[in-house]
């Protein structure tokens, strides 16, 4: 899926689990803050992939809606 699907998805309230391997940052971002409007929840698995700063940088735009899996 693209990034404008997964946008439309979590626009439309839905949650959403994905691989950090697949999408950049700034991907994310933009997916997290779609979901804040409709109080979305975005899981990222493989998050060891990500700094701490793009970790936050996440996380802020959809506070408490964001979850890691570093495992």
């Amino acid at each position: 899926m693209t990034v404008l699907d997964l946008k439309g998805i979590a626009g439309a309230g839905g949650s959403i689990i994905l691989n950090a391997q697949n999408y950049t940052p700034l991907d994310l971002k933009g997916i997290a803050s779609v979901g804040k409007q409709s109080g979305a929840t975005l899981i990222i698995k493989g998050a060891n992939k990500l700094t701490s700063l793009d970790c936050k940088g996440i996380a802020s735009c959809n506070p408490g809606h964001v979850i890691f899996d570093f495992a």
